[in-house]
């Protein structure tokens, strides 16, 4: 199975409640009606388990995907990834993603 990987910064001025209150009431909210997410949920990242380095992000975003090919598709035209995409630019940036498939067990 496909997952995605969505790193993102808060803008400057918005606080990490402000953000996670728009993730908790509008984009979970959304993002269960865009039939290509099979599981989608957003983290916040609290630092480096080992080094001292600094993280370029202060979330993650993990969704899991029927396909590449769907969820593009739901990105460009699907209502409710309209209304998701409308309103997280005026809480984060993104810097940053990427996409694999998950090793399962044998």
């Amino acid at each position: 199975m496909p997952v995605v990987f969505w790193f993102s910064q808060l803008k400057t001025g918005v606080t990490s409640e402000d953000y996670e209150r728009w993730v908790r009431e509008v984009d979970y909210h959304y993002a269960q009606q865009i039939p290509s997410l099979t599981s989608y949920r957003v983290h916040r990242a609290e630092g480096p388990c080992l080094g001292e380095d600094n993280l370029p992000y202060d979330y993650i975003e993990v969704a899991e995907i029927t396909s590449l090919d769907d969820y593009r598709r739901d990105i460009a035209e699907h209502p409710a990834a309209a209304k998701i995409i409308a309103e997280i630019g005026s809480y984060v940036e993104s810097v940053g993603n990427v996409w694999g498939i998950r090793i399962e067990e044998s």
